[in-house]
């Protein structure tokens, strides 16, 4: 147990858990009385906070989900009761005129019991439940507490009724194309006591704004206190900088009644440091506090946030539609491109995810070059530890509202009592979040749409509320009634040209040879997802397959469909590789193969749509992350952590200086006619600063068929550098590549890009399986370089440098790359000390 001034955490004392059978808890609450009971489950240890379900798997009730099927021997958890227990001693002299105990998020419903009478019944994960304990406390002894859970509601999960739903839990635990069944329950925040005499603050709403001259700024303090004790009080308000010094003070004096108030007041604060997304500048803090001192200057309340100087606003795309609505991001007067992905729960046990935990995985999509994260509706409103990172770190955040569509009905709830929690859970929320400066998007939901898969809009009661919730708790926010916004969900390359794609979603797979007609011809103006699948990598698929079998890969392969089922690619990767033996294992192979077509679809994607900026806002992939350890799944990142190929192509493509060349196809004959464009984007130049590209057609043993240079200049957009032709020849192993490269003025390399094509036209990516293998030296390098040189005849072809160990989060400069006979290149790694190149595994197509 700690202390904090006026606040006791009950985080550390000793908990304990018990499992029951319904109502079975009841007699072992009344022990006192001289009942006894033994549990069904019997006392263990547990970790606040966190879920039931982790403090089984630690005593050894439940094996870890990820292994095998394990994860459906886990769904009686939700048919028990449950019960916290703990015991507690308040510090001497620490107890005030009231008290209350808070907490901050309770997995799902049940009651709670302070020293054997019952204080409250509670529902709902996503509104903290605070007790007036001041009578029930002793401090001549210990407090018995006891946090009671029911058995886990019926909620539908991806498949169901959108308009029927009537609970707010996290609905991606009742089974999503991305994680089987794992219904969490318990203490999934903070609990603790809060102390207080003369008044308390309820809320403390610091609104940081920007001056027209971008130089200064304006703190406008929201504060909701109750007063308990009527009199004159000084409030005082204080903004530093992150390294402590002193930006602007203000004090002022109220007379207060007893009661609610809300107290506003506005701080000027000059010269002030802009907050900036990832990519575009830094990210300095302030914080800012505010002190309420009674008559005899002793402080009744106080409060602190971290607050961040920026503008933003949603302007209209160019050219886009009159209806449509803005998408196009200004922040601190500067056109920012959302370069983004949909982001979900680490784990389906949300509670027990910690801040260095979301310090390594986000830090991941940082070092990738996004700017946004949509935090996606259908899981939580993540905790403060998320934010906090975001704030720090120039990752902006899209949070939306706790609602998806649901595959049968995708219209949100009408029902006035689900609309009043809502409203409820919703204000929560807001008033939570909203001096985040990472923070930059409300959104109604996920996908929530009219019958006919058209998106709803403000016309909806459900959508309606929102949006005036919004207006009235966080004016000036942007809000979007939903993702996708309409007024069609998908685009349709039919209908391209038209208007009628404005914030849309998909495809979520590798179109073939459809996918660069589609995305060279795409006029969305905003793609909030869009994914393809990527298997994980084989040695994770073969852990995790006990009492299993990891090959084959198929429909009827329970683990795989245990582990995916949307994101089977057998038949596609026999149309692209060649046919696959359902008796020979090839997974190392098959791994390889998947992982490079989520590569290839996801970059052209990105490219094609950033060649589009300013008519086009953003590109969100679906998926960033993943809860559970899928053989196959659209995440970028695996879910301990490991990066799979497709995240350096997109690395490369969200970068503020990115060379791409626009294709029709992949696959050519002899003698055909092989043409690109090649553009460049250079987001950090000055306009007008000049670069060299060059342009080379090499074949899998090195040879340059062609070779072409260009000048090109920086632009507010994308420049077009060139264009490139060559009459296809025969090529060894009917492979060539196109190889890009970009020089500045100090014939630096600032980018470089390397595309595959093919001369086989009814599996252009069978080559790839029979190519001989490659050999490469390794050697160690100062600073945590290492120098790969090709020592073989044959280029290896998607080289990729992993660490051995997912836990240290490595990243490096470049990866998965193709390296020509006799090349050598240098890969830098961010994981230091590195004292051994066995500390790294390297795989690809061709390498043993």
């Amino acid at each position: 147990m700690s202390k904090l001034t006026n606040i006791v955490s009950l985080r550390d004392c000793e908990w304990g858990l018990m499992g029951f059978y319904k109502n079975q808890w009841r007699l072992y609450e009344s022990m006192e009385l001289g009942h006894e009971i033994n549990p069904a489950i019997s006392y263990m240890k547990a970790k606040i906070p966190g879920s039931v379900q982790t403090d089984l798997m630690t005593s050894g009730w439940l094996a870890d989900p990820n292994i095998g099927l394990a994860s459906l021997e886990g769904e009686w958890v939700n048919n028990r009761e449950w019960v916290y227990e703990t015991n507690f001693s308040l510090p001497e002299d620490w107890l005030e005129d009231r008290c209350e105990l808070v907490f901050e998020g309770l997995d799902y419903s049940g009651e709670i019991h302070l020293n054997g009478k019952r204080l409250a019944m509670f529902e709902g994960m996503f509104i903290p439940v605070r007790l007036d304990v001041t009578d029930r406390l002793r401090t001549d002894g210990p407090n018995r507490l006891l946090v009671v859970f029911h058995t886990a509601p019926d909620v539908d999960g991806q498949f169901g009724y959108s308009n029927q739903i009537r609970k707010l839990k996290s609905r991606f635990n009742y089974a999503w194309d991305w994680c089987p069944r794992i219904v969490p329950v318990g203490i999934w925040r903070d609990v603790y006591l809060h102390t207080y005499s003369d008044a308390k603050i309820n809320d403390f709403y610091p609104q940081a704004n920007v001056e027209d001259n971008m130089a200064d700024g304006e703190v406008r303090f929201t504060t909701e206190v109750t007063v308990e004790r009527r009199g004159t009080y000084t409030i005082s308000y204080t903004v530093t900088t992150d390294q402590g010094e002193q930006k602007a003070c203000a004090v002022h004096t109220e007379e207060l009644r007893c009661g609610t108030y809300r107290i506003e007041h506005e701080l000027a604060v000059p010269d002030i440091a802009l907050w900036w997304p990832n990519g575009y500048g830094k990210q300095p803090l302030y914080r800012v506090g505010i002190e309420i001192a009674d008559e005899q200057q002793t402080i009744a309340c106080h409060a602190s946030k971290s607050i961040g100087f920026r503008s933003v606003q949603c302007i209209p795309n160019p050219g886009s539609p009159e209806q449509a609505l803005p998408y196009t991001l200004v922040v601190n007067g500067r056109r920012i491109f959302m370069k983004g992905v949909n982001w979900v729960p680490i784990r389906p046990f949300y509670g027990d995810v910690q801040a260095d935990e979301y310090a390594d995985y986000l830090g991941r999509f940082k070092a990738m070059n996004a700017n946004m994260l949509r935090v996606w509706g259908g899981a939580i409103i993540e905790k403060q530890a998320f934010y906090e990172y975001c704030d720090a770190n120039g990752l902006m955040v899209w949070q939306e509202f706790l609602q998806s569509s649901s595959g049968i009905n995708n219209t949100p709830p009408d029902d006035p009592r689900f609309l009043d929690e809502l409203e409820q859970v919703a204000s929560h929320a807001i008033k939570e979040k909203r001096a985040h400066p990472s923070l930059v998007i409300w959104c109604g939901g996920n996908e929530l749409m009219w019958e006919g898969f058209k998106p709803v809009d403000e016309r909806h009661a459900n959508i309606a509320r929102l949006e005036k919730i919004v207006a009235a708790l966080d004016p000036g926010r942007i809000f979007l009634p939903t993702s996708a916004s309409g007024p069609r969900f998908t685009a349709d390359i039919r209908q391209m040209g038209k208007g009628l794609h404005h914030d849309v979603h998909g495809p979520w797979v590798y179109l073939e040879e459809e996918h660069y007609a589609f995305f060279n011809q795409d006029d969305s103006l905003l793609l909030s997802e869009m994914g393809t699948p990527g298997v994980a990598r084989a040695e994770n698929i073969e852990k995790y397959a006990i009492d299993c079998s990891a090959w084959p890969p198929t429909k009827d392969n329970p683990y795989w469909v245990h582990r995916g089922a949307w994101w089977i690619q057998w038949e596609q990767l026999n149309r692209l590789f060649g046919e696959w033996s359902r008796e020979h294992d090839e997974l190392q192979l098959y791994s390889q193969a998947s992982r490079y077509v989520q590569m290839e679809s996801l970059r052209y994607a990105i490219e094609a749509t950033r060649r589009r900026e300013p008519a086009s806002s953003g590109f969100i992939i679906w998926m960033g992350n993943e809860p559970y350890a899928n053989n196959s799944n659209t995440s970028v990142i695996e879910y301990d952590g490991m990066v799979k190929p497709a995240y350096y192509a997109v690395k490369d493509a969200f970068a503020s200086r990115h060379i791409s060349a626009r294709y029709d196809k992949i696959k050519y004959s002899e003698g055909e006619r092989f043409a690109c464009s090649l553009y460049w984007h250079d987001e950090s130049g000055a306009d007008g600063d000049s670069f060299e590209v060059l342009a080379e057609v090499v074949g899998v043993d090195g040879t340059v068929y062609k070779q072409q240079r260009y000048s090109c200049a920086s632009g507010p957009s994308a420049t077009q550098a060139g264009e490139l032709e060559w009459i296809v020849a025969a090529a060894p192993y009917a492979l060539f590549f196109l190889r890009l490269q970009v020089r500045d003025r100090d014939h630096t390399v600032v980018s470089s890009n390397t595309y595959l094509y093919s001369l086989d036209l009814a599996s252009p990516y069978r080559p790839l399986r029979q190519l001989p293998n490659a050999s490469l030296a390794i050697e160690l390098g100062e600073q945590g370089q290492l120098h790969i040189r090709n020592v073989s005849d044959i280029a290896a072809v998607g080289v990729m440098v992993q660490e051995k160990e997912a836990s240290r989060f490595a990243s490096f400069d470049r990866n998965y790359l193709s390296i020509f006979p006799g090349e050598s290149v240098t890969v830098t790694c961010s994981m230091l000390p590195i004292d051994t190149v066995e500390q790294f595994v390297v795989n690809g197509f061709n390498l043993e």
